[in-house]
């Protein structure tokens, strides 16, 4: 059996120390073949992102008040449901970035204390979450990583509630709503499109985009809101990386240009819910120019 590791979480009504230690990760069983991101996804298949968000959080002991993705930026609101506590956030992160602001709100010795704290997210997806807080206030900043060793990682609160409660949230928005890789968001591709369209129908022709980073990410594809012009396409395309393309005509284009001795391979999907492609011809490179929305 091959063992599938998930990002420490824990409900916030365990968080009564007066210091913290992130627990270790939690291994579950699964069948080979399948990646862990693919396998965890299909637990929540049907589920809209921010339906997976707000379920995922309740199992944690929270409350969602508010979700909201797309290319206006990303929010989370949530607070506890311990009638006994008094631990809240609100995440808000800026347009198409992966940085922005959470405010949270606990009991300390006694007394109810509301903090702000600047975010800066490195990495975030089903496997591994990391950022950093910063005091703006101070300068102080308080780095989290929920791959580290549970004893090298010791916050004190309130700190430590919104940065474990917070690693929680991130997970389930890398489920199916949102990741971060080398510090630059991708929305779920369905989320993503909608919003690219919409923006690029408001700007003038000289800032249209037809091209966007692509990321696989389990059985999902990520898209970046940040557009591309042609050249940086097929500069990512060359290191095998994949674009995801504002029509279809685009994206054959692209896959051809990348690799002109041939005709590209495709248009193809791998079934219900994915989303239409080319490969250059002979997969040289061995990228995705995806279009479309996943159908």
């Amino acid at each position: 059996m091959i063992k599938k590791y998930l990002p420490a979480t824990v409900s916030v009504l365990a968080l009564t120390m007066n210091l913290l230690v992130a627990p270790p990760a939690m291994a579950i069983d699964t069948n080979p073949g399948e990646s862990d991101t693919a396998i965890v996804q299909a637990e929540y298949k049907g589920l809209a992102p921010s339906e997976i968000v707000e379920q995922g959080l309740a199992e944690e002991g929270l409350d969602v008040e508010q979700v909201a993705v797309d290319a206006g930026g990303i929010e989370i609101a949530a607070e506890t449901t311990d009638p006994e506590g008094n631990f809240a956030f609100d995440l808000a992160l800026e347009p198409g970035q992966p940085h922005g602001v959470v405010t949270f709100t606990d009991t300390v010795a006694g007394e109810t204390v509301t903090e702000s704290y600047e975010i800066e997210i490195l990495e975030s997806q089903v496997e591994r979450s990391v950022f950093v807080l910063t005091n703006p206030e101070t300068g102080e900043k308080y780095t989290y990583d929920s791959a580290a060793a549970s004893t090298s990682i010791v916050f004190v609160i309130p700190v430590a509630f919104a940065a474990i409660s917070i690693s929680t949230a991130f997970y389930y928005l890398a489920v199916g709503a949102a990741i971060v890789i080398a510090g630059a968001l991708a929305l779920e591709a369905a989320k993503a499109v909608s919003s690219i369209i919409a923006e690029n129908n408001r700007r003038p022709s000289s800032q249209k985009r037809s091209y966007y980073p692509a990321v696989r990410s389990g059985s999902k594809v990520f898209i970046s809101p940040n557009g591309l012009s042609s050249a940086q396409a097929q500069t990512r395309g060359r290191a095998g990386l994949d674009v995801w393309a504002i029509s279809r005509e685009s994206a054959k284009s692209l896959a051809k240009t990348l690799n002109p001795s041939g005709t590209p391979i495709g248009a193809e999907k791998h079934g219900a819910g994915y989303l239409w492609h080319f490969h250059p011809a002979a997969h040289r490179p061995n990228m995705h120019s995806f279009y479309g929305l996943p159908a």
